[in-house]
C-alpha cells in the first residue's frame, strides 16, 4: 500500500482533471504573456517619446565615453612620472650598492693591516693558533676541495589572467631550502660554507623578508650557490641525505634547478666582523638597613 503522505511525511494532493485540461489548453506561462504585452505597449509609444529615450541613451553613452577618455588620459599623463621615479630609485640603489662595496673594500684593507700588525706582535705558535681559529669561525679566507650545491627557481610560466611570464610559487627556492642545504652540509662534515660568496659563521641567519632571501640581512638572488669545503666524501654524504632527495623531488615535480658537483681548489672569502654580545653581572642592590633592636628598661 502506498504511503499517502509521501517519503518525507508531507501530504501530496492528487491532480484534478480540470488542472490537466487547463495545462493543455494554455501551455504558455503567464509571465511570457505579460512580457510580450509590455513589448507591444512599448511599440505603441508616441514617436517623440521613443526619440527621447534614444537621445537619453546616446547622451549617457557619450558621457561614459568622455569619463573613460579623461581617466585614460590621466593615467597616461602620470605614467612618465612613475617611470621617471622608478628609474631614479633604481639609480640611487645602484649608487648605494657601489658605496657599500667601496666601504667594504676599505674595511677589508684595514682588517688586513690590523692582522699584519697583530702577527708582528705575536710569536709563531700564537699566530698559527689564531689563524686556525679564524678559519674555523669564518673570520679568515680559506681554500680547499669541496662541493658546490646550485639551486634556482623553476622556469616562468604564462599567467592566463595578466598575460605576463611569472614564476609559480611552488617552483621558488625558499629560505628554508637554503637552511636545509647548509645544515645538511654542516652535518656531513663541511668545515666552511658560503652562499653566493657570503661566508657563514656560527651566528649567521638565513631568512625571508617580503619574498627576498637574506643571508645575515644581506639580500641574495638566484641562482643560489652553496659552496662548502670539507672531506673527500662530502659529495657522497650529501647526495645520500634527505635534503638531496627533497631537492631531486622538487626538481622533478616543480621544475626547480638543482645541481650537485665536487670541485677542487675552492676559495671562500672571510666574513665580516661579528657583533659579539657580552653578559654583564647585575649590580647588587644595597642591603636594607636592619631595624634597631628595641631595648627594655
Amino acid at each position: 500500500m502506498a504511503d499517502p503522505k509521501g517519503r518525507h511525511g508531507f501530504g501530496v494532493a492528487p491532480l484534478s482533471p480540470d488542472f490537466l485540461t487547463e495545462l493543455f489548453q494554455d501551455p504558455l506561462d503567464p509571465g511570457y504573456a505579460d512580457a510580450a504585452a509590455r513589448r507591444a505597449q512599448g511599440r505603441t509609444r508616441p514617436p517623440w517619446q521613443r526619440r527621447g529615450l534614444r537621445s537619453l541613451t546616446l547622451i549617457t553613452l557619450v558621457l561614459v565615453g568622455m569619463l573613460l577618455g579623461v581617466a585614460c588620459r590621466h593615467v597616461l599623463a602620470e605614467e612618465p612620472d612613475r617611470t621617471r621615479a622608478r628609474a631614479e630609485l633604481v639609480e640611487r640603489i645602484h649608487q648605494r650598492e657601489a658605496e657599500v662595496e667601496r666601504l667594504r673594500e676599505i674595511s677589508d684593507g684595514l682588517r688586513d693591516d690590523v692582522s699584519r700588525l697583530r702577527d708582528l706582535a705575536l710569536d709563531d705558535s700564537d699566530v698559527r693558533r689564531l689563524r686556525e681559529l679564524e678559519a674555523l669561525t669564518g673570520l679568515a679566507r680559506v681554500t680547499g676541495d669541496g662541493v658546490v650545491v646550485q639551486v634556482a627557481d623553476g622556469p616562468p610560466v604564462l599567467n592566463p589572467t595578466s598575460g605576463e611570464m611569472v614564476t609559480d610559487p611552488e617552483s621558488r627556492i625558499l629560505d628554508q631550502d637554503l637552511q636545509r642545504i647548509t645544515n645538511t652540509l654542516w652535518a656531513s662534515g663541511a668545515e666552511a660554507i658560503a652562499i653566493n660568496n657570503h661566508r657563514l659563521t656560527a651566528t649567521s641567519t638565513i631568512r625571508n623578508a617580503s619574498g627576498a632571501i637574506l643571508v645575515d640581512y644581506v639580500p641574495v638572488a638566484g641562482p643560489y650557490e652553496v659552496v662548502a669545503i670539507g672531506p673527500g666524501d662530502l659529495e657522497d654524504r650529501f647526495a645520500a641525505s634527505e635534503t638531496a632527495a627533497l631537492m631531486r623531488m622538487l626538481a622533478d615535480r616543480y621544475g626547480i634547478s638543482y645541481n650537485l658537483r665536487s670541485e677542487r681548489d675552492l676559495v671562500l672569502p672571510a666574513s665580516g666582523e661579528p657583533k659579539l654580545h657580552y653578559a654583564k653581572p647585575m649590580e647588587t642592590a644595597p642591603a636594607a638597613p636592619s631595624p634597631a633592636p628595641s631595648g627594655g628598661d
